[in-house]
């Protein structure tokens, strides 16, 4: 299963491998992480949406993690499958 999430400014539709909520420039900031991002030894977040609390952060996540688990399938040996994609949109604050 794929899930593209299009960013709150509309600018960026991403393929997501990793999101994390960051606390930065008093906002929380919901990013994809990209581990060893195109061949260096360095990381790399993009910034997908910012609101204003933990909470608001918290929940956006929890409305991804819920269309993660409706495109979810498991197979006769417990392993995930499925080719649907989904493409989220991230709420403004």
């Amino acid at each position: 299963m794929d899930l593209w999430i299009r960013s709150q400014d509309k600018m960026n539709l991403v393929k997501v491998n990793q999101i994390n909520v960051n606390y930065q420039n008093n906002c929380q900031i919901i990013a994809n992480y990209i581990p060893d991002f195109i061949g260096t030894q360095g990381e790399y977040y993009e910034t997908l949406g910012t609101y204003n609390s933990k909470e608001r952060a918290l929940d956006v996540l929890n409305e991804i993690q819920n269309i993660l688990k409706i495109g979810l399938q498991i197979n006769n040996n417990n392993q995930f499958v499925g080719t649907t994609t989904y493409v989220y949109e991230m709420p403004k604050e």
